[in-house]
């Protein structure tokens, strides 16, 4: 607990360089690769709306590992428990949609927008699918169940990509998916039977830092 961001300005701030580098680091990688990484997106009703209805299924995934006992979800859980929860905590509501909105742009660029798109010129949609979701698989190792469980996530996002043609569907679940979880680890989860054993900092919100900043 002592290595995590110790107010809500480090939390924020972390959140901005790591997610937000994502979206500044898409390009000079798709400039590489010779991919744009907006090439395939476009803000329309159609695709946004199915964005939207493709979050669904993914919600009871996540209630199943925060509230079910398998054994497999076990270290998963207790990462979202005793770090990310504490975290995040601190966080007002803005922040955590400002931080889900951040993720799900910059992640989904890189890894649907740039490397998955590049991967299709010279090898079948499966493939280039799967290699990009391994490859967001590999960035969210934080255990073996976090892996495989972002792995197949990928997957999911990389087939919502190929179906649509459109970039706006798999950021729009990212962002909706880490939205509902921040928010529900954060304001509904009572992991605790009494609160003040959770490892949460005294200062859970740091009024000094701009409120307005997302």
């Amino acid at each position: 607990m002592d290595q995590l961001p110790k107010t809500r300005a480090e939390v924020i701030t972390i959140s901005i360089m790591v997610e937000g580098g994502l979206v500044l680091g898409a390009y000079p990688l798709g400039w590489l690769l010779g991919i744009h990484p907006l090439s395939n997106f476009v803000i329309n009703w159609h695709d946004s709306w199915i964005g939207m209805v493709a979050t669904l299924p993914l919600l009871p995934i996540f209630l199943i590992m925060i509230h079910g006992s398998i054994p497999f979800l076990g270290k998963l859980k207790t990462i979202s428990k005793d770090t990310i929860r504490p975290m995040m905590r601190r966080c007002t509501i803005p922040d955590l949609l400002g931080i889900s909105l951040l993720a799900g742009v910059g992640e989904e660029m890189v890894f649907r927008g740039v490397l998955q798109s590049w991967l299709a010129q010279d090898s079948p949609p499966w493939a280039a699918v799967m290699a990009a979701s391994l490859s967001f698989g590999m960035m969210h190792s934080m255990s073996k169940s976090y892996f495989v469980l972002a792995t197949l996530v990928g997957a999911y996002l990389g087939l919502l990509f190929v179906w649509t043609g459109n970039l706006i569907a798999p950021i729009m679940v990212h962002f909706l998916y880490d939205a509902f979880a921040l928010y529900y680890l954060t304001r509904v989860w009572k992991p605790y039977p009494n609160e003040e054993q959770a490892p949460i900092p005294d200062e859970e919100i740091d009024d000094d830092f701009s409120e307005d900043m997302f």
